[in-house]
């Protein structure tokens, strides 16, 4: 026998390459069709024909799972990507084998490794189907096939799709959400079109002021949850879906506090960014001594995810307009003793986060302020000076 393991019918190099013991992979559902009977009796005598039936199997599988996901989204996804369209269940049955693969990969059912492996295991059919003098089905092939087939399509169940009416009913209720993990893997397995759908939706609820407080807020809530399980392009699509509702004001802070919990506000316009986070630097000036206001502009700045998609030409700005807010006021008088620092009790410990999550970006900024007016004036008090060097430890990561 030659190194490279010819298959021939004496069937002894099957019995040996360890083919059989793919087979109890495959699930239950498919198992019951006789479909392990067949290959298995093909296997030893024509072992072409028994990896085209298997291969035959995964694709009949792949389309059986698009049913599964739904004509609306096969169609819609078919139509991106300038496949042919799916107007019923017909259509899939009908649909080509390389179609096929493709389709089930831009639907997300397949991702990019397993796709690029069912396209060779296509390409590796099409030469037994046509085997001659010049191509013999070795080993190699046959494995190959059977591991390909049976590990990505037939040992997976089909995705159990979550529907935007479950995204529905989790954020209308009447207390704050609980996100239980069936929901997030439900989410994570669900096609790019099905993820843009949802989050389309708790945009909606998000930025509607007729629906109750409590729905907005669950609604932000879930956003965030499902945004790092979001794949990129659908986030840079809501972006510019999110960007387009946006007039000449430019971003609102509902607008900002949104997009930033579903992961979008990064892919905003640079222009736009700038004159956004420019409006919250003058909202810092104007808070002047009101710790109302301060807290307020805090949690705006807070509620954004901090100064993390701040433009370079507002960031010391407002770095150190925060620091003057956390520094505070000496205060003289009867309460002077027991509190020698004036400083918004509601304020400080949002400024303490969100230098905290800025760290040494923000550190360096505050040491170069450390000589600049009006921190230099503040620092020559030794109370104040202790405000600022508390701060200091605080975008250093230090405190313990």
């Amino acid at each position: 026998m030659s190194d490279n393991y010819e298959i021939i019918p004496a069937g002894e190099p099957i019995s040996k390459s360890g083919i059989q013991t793919l087979l109890d992979g495959i699930r239950p559902v498919w198992k019951g069709r006789n479909l392990i009977t067949r290959v298995e009796r093909l296997l030893p005598i024509d072992p072409s024909s028994a990896c085209q039936r298997l291969f035959n199997a995964a694709i009949h599988d792949l389309k059986e799972k698009i049913l599964v996901v739904g004509i609306d989204v096969a169609n819609d996804t078919a139509i991106k990507y300038r496949l042919p369209p799916i107007k019923r269940e017909e259509d899939i049955l009908e649909y080509n084998v390389s179609k096929t693969i493709d389709l089930t990969y831009r639907m997300g059912i397949l991702k990019r490794p397993e796709w690029r492996r069912i396209h060779r295991c296509y390409e590796i059919r099409r030469d037994l189907e046509h085997e001659d003098d010049e191509y013999e089905a070795v080993l190699e092939d046959c494995f190959y096939i059977f591991k390909t087939s049976i590990d990505v399509v037939l040992s997976k169940d089909p995705i159990e799709l979550l529907k935007v009416t479950d995204a529905r009913e989790l954020v209308e209720s009447d207390t704050h959400i609980s996100v239980s993990e069936e929901f997030l893997t439900d989410y994570t397995s669900a096609p790019k079109g099905r993820k843009k759908e949802i989050t389309e939706l708790l945009i909606s609820f998000a930025s509607d002021n007729s629906r109750p407080d409590i729905v907005r807020e669950n609604s932000i809530e879930l956003l965030r949850h499902v945004q790092s399980l979001t794949e990129k392009i659908v986030t840079i699509e809501i972006a510019a879906i999110l960007e387009s509702r946006l007039d000449r004001l430019g971003i609102d802070i509902k607008t900002a506090k949104i997009s930033h919990a579903c992961g979008a506000l990064g892919y905003f316009k640079k222009v736009r960014l700038k004159d956004f986070f420019g409006k919250l630097k003058n909202d810092l000036k104007a808070s002047g001594n009101d710790w109302s206001e301060q807290k307020k502009v805090c949690i705006k700045i807070e509620d954004i995810g901090g100064l993390i998609f701040c433009p370079i030409e507002h960031y010391e700005d407002i770095i150190r307009e925060l620091a003057i807010m956390y520094i505070g006021e000496r205060s003289y008088g009867r309460w002077s003793e027991s509190r020698p620092v004036f400083f918004s009790n509601g304020a400080v410990p949002i400024i303490a986060r969100i230098m905290e999550n800025e760290g040494i970006k923000a550190n360096e900024v505050l040491e170069k302020l450390r000589t600049k007016k009006p921190i230099s004036i503040k620092a020559t008090d030794k109370y104040l000076l202790r405000r600022f060097e508390k701060l200091l430890d605080y975008s250093n990561e230090i405190v313990e």
